[in-house]
C-alpha cells in the first residue's frame, strides 16, 4: 500500500463514528452482567447521531491510571485512538483505593493528598497524549473524561479530598474537545441505590445513571 493510498483509508476510517471506550473496571462494566455503562453509551450517542457508532476497548480491571496511559502508547493502541470520534475515559480509582486503604491503616492523609495530585497529572498527561495522536486526523472528536466518585460514606476526609479533586479535574475543559462527566455528585448518598454487592462498583442502575450523565454532556464538538 502506498502513502496516497494509506491517506485515503486513514480518511475513511476518521469518516466513521468509532467509540473507544478507554480505562479500568468502570469501563469493563464489573459490577453488572450487561457490560456496564459503555453499551449503554454507545446506544444513546447511535440515537442521537442517527448512525451506527463502532465500539472498541482499550481496558482492563484493575489497571491505575499510570497503566492506562501505558496502554495508550501500544502502537495499536494509538491506531485504535487515531480513529475514534468518541472517546471515553475512566481513571484513578484504583489508586484512590489504595491511598484510602493506607489511610485506614495509618490515619495519615499524606498519600491520600499526594495520589489525588498524581491522578490529576495522570489525567492530563492521557488527554494530551491522546489529543497528539488525534493531531493528524480531520475529523472532529470528543473526549469525556469521568470524575471519581465515594464508594465509602462516612470518611470526611475522603469526601472533602475527593471534592476538591473532582473541581481540579474542570481544568481539563480548557481543551475543547474534553468534557467532564460529573458522576461524583450523583452517586453521594445513594450507595445503596447504584453500587453492587461489591459496594466498590456500580451496579447496572448506577451505570445507567453513568452513561446518562455521560450523554447529557452533548456531543460537541462532533
Amino acid at each position: 500500500m502506498d502513502n496516497k493510498q494509506e491517506r485515503i483509508l486513514f480518511t475513511v476510517y476518521c469518516a466513521m463514528y468509532t467509540y473507544l471506550a478507554i480505562g479500568d473496571s468502570l469501563t469493563t462494566g464489573r459490577g453488572s452482567n450487561r457490560g456496564g455503562f459503555v453499551p449503554i453509551y454507545r446506544q444513546m450517542i447511535a440515537q442521537q447521531l442517527h448512525q451506527p457508532v463502532h465500539l472498541r476497548y482499550l481496558a482492563k480491571s484493575g489497571l491505575t491510571c499510570k497503566q492506562i496511559v501505558r496502554l495508550t502508547a501500544r502502537h495499536t493502541s494509538k491506531k485504535k485512538i487515531f480513529h475514534a470520534n468518541i472517546i471515553t475515559v475512566t481513571a484513578g480509582g484504583n489508586d484512590l483505593l489504595a491511598a484510602l486503604w493506607q489511610l485506614q491503616r495509618d490515619q495519615s492523609a499524606e498519600m491520600l493528598i499526594n495520589t489525588s495530585k498524581q491522578i490529576n497529572h495522570c489525567l492530563h498527561e492521557l488527554v494530551h497524549h491522546i489529543c497528539e495522536i488525534k493531531k493528524s486526523c480531520e475529523s472532529p472528536y470528543m473526549i469525556r473524561v469521568f470524575n471519581i466518585y465515594n464508594p465509602i460514606p462516612g470518611i470526611p476526609l475522603l469526601d472533602r479530598q475527593l471534592s476538591q479533586f473532582n473541581r481540579s479535574l474542570y481544568s481539563l475543559e480548557r481543551n475543547r474537545h474534553v468534557e467532564i462527566v460529573n458522576i461524583g455528585s450523583l452517586f453521594y448518598g445513594k450507595h445503596e441505590e447504584y453500587l453492587s454487592s461489591d459496594r466498590i462498583h456500580p451496579n447496572q442502575s448506577g451505570y445507567n445513571m453513568m452513561a446518562e450523565a455521560a450523554i447529557q454532556t452533548g456531543l460537541y464538538p462532533l
